[in-house]
């Protein structure tokens, strides 16, 4: 299961993610910028000296065109590690100083203009303002730069020409303003909350999907030793089974049992009895004959290996392995009756499937084969060559 985010590292997403849509959405907004400097050429040329209007469109056009190499250039490397708050400076400096060129401009540019003049370059500024809502929207630093910076010298310059039609246009202007503001802000929280909410779902999903996975590995791991349950155990048997049968492969089954185990308990108590059985099983898994082979816990102090493509004499070696590595392990067991360390009893089983047997008989088999073991005398191994012909008893349906 992935570790839980904490509430900063879900801030610093979110922030990375507004500053990242800062550029991705805007790349042709500089070139907008481009086509307002050639329409406020076309409202003051014939009015300003051309010097000063040219050095105003010409500084508007350096900017825009350094903003539009910084966006194409960052855009392109926003999924690489990078220091978001750099290149949110960068861009917040470079809002706020497009927001001044026009305030500026349109202080310089206003008294030297007739009425007509004036009324379309104040058309103008009410259309660059609340685009600003939408260009910056992710960032309210961008978006303050940018407003207050243009805002505040149009509504001065209004001010300042102390005429009773020029003070209700800013009185106007001022409402125009309040409102665009109070717009942004909320369009602003909106889309941060939504970002955040995206997070902290994907934070949500990932942890549902580590608790899924977790559950999924309990329906199939024995909560103790950590290796196979019953019931992976039987799906894995059925699955091995069909292939055998497909490929006409031999399959082979060891079921094993810990001798005197509840003498172990006694003696030990159930805790030391509990590490025991982890112990066991642990070595069991380590102890394979081959990587395809499959260890479970079939119940109490019993295991089961499945070994495919293995005949009864392969299976065989390999229980003698597993037999002799477990008395070497040396368990101390004073209440045994076979050892004074713990030993294991096992049987055996072989198949070649055919196509009516049943995983079942496998099962039954190595089962019968260990009861034997464990009927004559414990801490041995029978196989079911061993058995007496007896048949299976019928199972009430």
């Amino acid at each position: 299961m992935t570790e839980k985010e904490n509430p900063d590292e879900i801030e610093q997403r979110v922030y990375n993610e507004q500053v990242s849509l800062l550029y991705t959405g805007s790349v042709y907004r500089p070139a907008l910028h481009v086509l307002s400097a050639a329409v406020v050429l076309l409202i003051i040329h014939k009015h300003v000296n051309p010097f000063y209007a040219y050095t105003w469109v010409f500084m508007l056009l350096g900017l825009n065109v350094y903003r539009l190499f910084d966006i194409y250039k960052i855009k392109k490397t926003l999924h690489q590690p990078i220091n978001f708050k750099i290149i949110h400076k960068r861009y917040a400096l470079c809002a706020g100083l497009l927001g001044l060129i026009y305030g500026l401009g349109f202080i310089f540019f206003f008294n030297q203009l007739p009425d007509l003049n004036q009324l379309y370059l104040m058309t103008l500024i009410v259309m660059l303002i609340p685009a600003g809502l939408v260009s910056f929207v992710s960032d309210k630093y961008s978006f303050n730069f940018y407003f207050f910076s243009m805002a505040i010298p149009v509504i001065s310059r209004i001010f300042a020409e102390g005429k009773v039609e020029y003070f209700y246009m800013g009185i106007t202007g001022v409402a125009f303003l309040l409102i665009v503001r109070k717009l942004y802000v909320w369009n602003h929280n909106v889309l941060e909350d939504a970002i955040r909410i995206k997070f902290e779902n994907e934070q949500l999903l990932t942890t549902l999907q580590g608790i899924n996975s977790r559950l999924s590995d309990l329906a199939v791991i024995d909560e103790l030793t950590q290796i196979a349950n019953r019931k992976s155990l039987d799906e894995s048997l059925e699955r091995e089974w069909l292939r055998a049968k497909r490929l006409r492969t031999p399959i082979s089954m060891m079921m094993i049992d810990i001798d005197c185990f509840k003498q172990y308990n006694d003696e030990f108590g159930h805790v030391k009895g509990d590490e025991c059985l982890v112990y066991i099983a642990d070595f069991l898994k380590h102890n394979l004959n081959r990587s395809g082979d499959f260890v479970a816990r079939y119940g109490g102090e019993e295991f089961c290996i499945i070994m495919p493509d293995t005949n009864l004499d392969g299976s065989r070696r390999c229980a003698e392995s597993i037999h002799t590595g477990v008395r070497e392990l040396k368990i101390s067991n004073p209440g045994s009756s076979v050892s004074k360390y713990v030993t294991i009893s096992i049987g055996l089983a072989s198949a070649l499937p055919g196509m009516n047997d049943n995983y079942m008989d496998l099962i039954y088999t190595s089962d019968k084969a260990l009861y034997k073991a464990k009927n004559d005398g414990r801490n041995i191994i029978r196989s079911m060559d061993a058995l007496e012909k007896n048949p299976k008893p019928q199972l009430v349906v």
